[in-house]
């Protein structure tokens, strides 16, 4: 290898590195941004997801609501865009895991990354795909995955989640409430005002799409802290490859060096034996 050859390859290592470092500085910024929205949000979410399971359970108690044409929805949330460490890969693969025994069920992927991971491996059977414009959902895309969900009973969202920064976990969220609402619903009770039916319109359309916006987040939180971690570790990688090219050109360089001397050496050889003959 040449000497320009290796300066070719440590520009190469620095470019690299300065990329890395410009991706975390970002991840690390949006972190801090989404990580206090979602930590303040959490606690309320799950209460308001408790609420929702106890006005289905009355509202199907009182026959105010019948069971839905379509029995159950899973639905995997994934990114478009890559840098996220192996966090696509293990949420798909506990996806796959969790839904392939499940029966009269209909599944959605959203994202690229799923989208192109199922059309190669061919794991799922059946599916609907979806691309959204970027990894958060627009109102109209909000309204129209609600739309969706409105036909089925249940709908479980599976998707990342942070636990700390070091670890993101693959989870789902049942959305519609409603494994809540058949173990502890009916035995509660509860005067609603205004009227059960009005309640439920209002859970069933304005609740739910924040129940659905709240898993993006999660989702999104998640995503930006395996970034960041994954553009540390290359950083790292990055510093080791630059070290190991100045080792390079630091042996290359001292080999010439050390030529150049061995042919001074020599001259000076052949000149003082010619010379004295």
């Amino acid at each position: 290898m040449t000497i320009k050859e290796i300066e070719e390859r440590l520009e190469e290592g620095k470019s690299l590195k300065a990329i890395s470092q410009a991706f975390a500085e970002i991840a690390n910024l949006k972190i801090k941004k989404i990580r206090k929205e979602v930590e303040r949000n959490r606690l309320f979410f799950d209460e308001i997801s408790k609420v929702y399971g106890v006005v289905k359970a009355f509202a199907l108690k009182r026959k105010v609501i019948l069971a839905k044409p379509k029995k159950r929805l899973c639905i995997l949330i994934t990114s478009n865009y890559r840098f996220n460490g192996k966090l696509n890969t293990s949420l798909i693969n506990y996806f796959v895991g969790s839904t392939r025994e499940l029966k009269d069920v209909d599944k959605i992927v959203l994202g690229r990354g799923a989208v192109d991971f199922f059309k190669t491996s061919k794991l799922l059977p059946s599916y609907k795909e979806i691309l959204l414009k970027t990894d958060s959902p627009t109102a109209q895309e909000l309204t129209m995955l609600v739309k969706i969900m409105s036909e089925y009973n249940q709908v479980l969202i599976f998707h990342s989640k942070l636990k700390s920064l070091l670890v993101q976990r693959a989870t789902f969220t049942d959305i519609t409430a409603t494994s809540f609402s058949a173990q502890e619903g009916e035995f509660l009770n509860f005067i609603f005002e205004p009227e059960l039916p009005k309640v439920l319109h209002f859970f069933e359309s304005q609740i739910l799409t924040l129940l659905l916006e709240e898993t993006f987040l999660e989702s999104e939180l998640s995503r930006t802290a395996s970034r960041f971690i994954s553009m540390d570790q290359a950083e790292t990688e990055a510093n080791k490859f630059i070290k190991e090219s100045e080792k390079i050109k630091g042996y290359a360089i001292r080999s010439m060096e050390n030529n150049k001397i061995l042919e001074n050496f020599a001259s000076i050889v052949a000149t003082q034996k010619y010379g004295t003959s």
